[in-house]
């Protein structure tokens, strides 16, 4: 050990043990900031399991030599799983803590046997190195599972997690000869510091970004609400012109017929004068769970009382119409019902082609012009603005065709 004291050992290990104790405080302290969320409650256990392993691994006489090392470096292991514990749980997913903990005991068994002291003390280090590693690169899959635009930090913790699984796999072979704490050697001052620096790096990193992780998801959670409506669960006319905006920024559309059609439910104040309120509520959420099982959910808006706006995109035109006819004649069948009050209703659609940005506008108001036409020609129906600002009916005889064979026009 030359130079190298027990006093310089025991210096740089506290250091670390008092750094993994501030970074608990300062985790912990933003969990109780943000209101205790339960799903969170996992990202402060590799810190707090941190401090226990810092002081075994410091002072191992505490529980005898022996004894203290090794459950300082289950300890250890145990930071590392806990580590994966948390990006599934901010990945939304489960913790799992058995099956975090079975391999760490397996270690611990291997350490005190097998390759105990008199046994064959060069392999002791192995499979904890491995073990680190492969907690890390479980990690690094949950948190690249996340992807989001709108929680960014959670790339960066894959990238971070992957990092140190590569570093743990690169060390791995030489953790049969290096010194202390990187192989079963006599401790050196590089070896010790390098050990240290690295536990304490990644600590830090993931102590930022899982706090900014946690800020994304709740800020990106915050967002959602604001893009949908109380009652039903599907978007608002806020989610309406996002959807819009994320449609002309896509390329994957490109070759498809779309259109955008109105939905108002027919003689809704009727149903509200006779059953009240609070049924005609039930009638508005079940028409607009029933238009997104047909047209679907992310693509169907509520855009004020009874009236509902949609999105619709087909391989063919006819499949197009196909796809809000059969959504009307599902409508007509329906029976709503709450407690004892029940009834039927219909629906009037009024359709557009939709021609991408430039013509998103025109497209709204020649369907809702059409939606005020099926209203007059008698209502149940769905009428067809044409390009040339007149309207047709959309009956089962009705072929749709594209006007000037533009790839994004219906017209019939």
């Amino acid at each position: 050990m030359s130079s190298l004291t027990s006093r310089d050992i025991t210096v740089i290990a506290a250091c670390s043990t008092v750094l993994a104790g501030i970074m608990t405080l300062a985790v912990l302290l933003a969990w109780l900031r943000d209101g205790r969320p339960v799903e969170r409650s996992w990202q402060f256990a590799p810190f707090g399991l941190a401090v226990p392993a810092g002081v075994l691994l410091t002072w191992p006489d505490l529980l005898g030599e022996q004894w203290g090392l090794r459950l300082g470096w289950f300890s250890l292991t145990l930071v590392y799983g806990a580590v994966w514990q948390a990006a599934r749980v901010t990945a939304g997913l489960p913790a799992s803590p058995w099956r975090m903990a079975l391999p760490c005991l397996m270690v611990l068994l291997l350490s005190a046997t097998l390759f105990a002291d008199d046994g064959w003390p060069q392999w002791r280090m192995l499979p904890r190195v491995l073990l680190f590693a492969a907690f890390n690169a479980l990690a690094a899959r949950e948190f690249l599972r996340m992807r989001d635009p709108q929680v960014p930090s959670a790339a960066t913790l894959a990238w971070v997690c992957a990092g140190f699984a590569a570093w743990e796999l690169l060390r791995s072979p030489f953790a049969l000869t290096m010194p202390a704490p990187l192989g079963p050697g006599e401790p050196q001052v590089w070896t010790i510091g390098l050990f240290n620096f690295a536990i304490v790096l990644e600590g830090l990193l993931l102590g930022v970004f899982l706090t900014a992780v946690a800020r994304e998801q709740l800020a990106a959670r915050h967002w959602r609400m604001a893009l949908a409506d109380p009652l039903t669960g599907i978007g608002n006319r806020r989610g309406l012109d996002e959807r819009m905006a994320q449609i002309a920024r896509s390329e994957a559309s490109a070759g498809r017929y779309r259109a955008v059609a109105i939905l108002d439910i027919d003689l809704f104040k009727a149903i509200n004068d006779k059953f009240g309120h609070a049924f005609g509520d039930v009638v508005i959420a079940g028409t607009a769970e029933l238009a997104g099982a047909v047209l679907g959910r992310g693509d169907v808006f509520r855009t004020g009382g009874e009236e509902f706006a949609a999105l619709v995109e087909a391989d063919t035109a006819e499949a197009l119409v196909a796809r809000v006819e059969a959504l009307r004649r599902a409508c007509a069948t329906r029976i709503h019902v709450a407690g004892e009050l029940s009834c039927s209703c219909t629906l009037s659609i009024g359709m557009a082609p939709l021609d991408g940005p430039a013509g998103r506008g025109r497209a709204f108001q020649a369907a809702d012009a059409a939606l005020y036409e099926a209203k007059r020609r008698g209502r149940n129906r769905t009428v067809l603005a044409q390009i040339d600002g007149s309207f047709v009916d959309i009956t089962p005889g009705t072929v749709a065709t594209m006007a000037g064979k533009s790839r994004h026009s219906v017209a019939a």
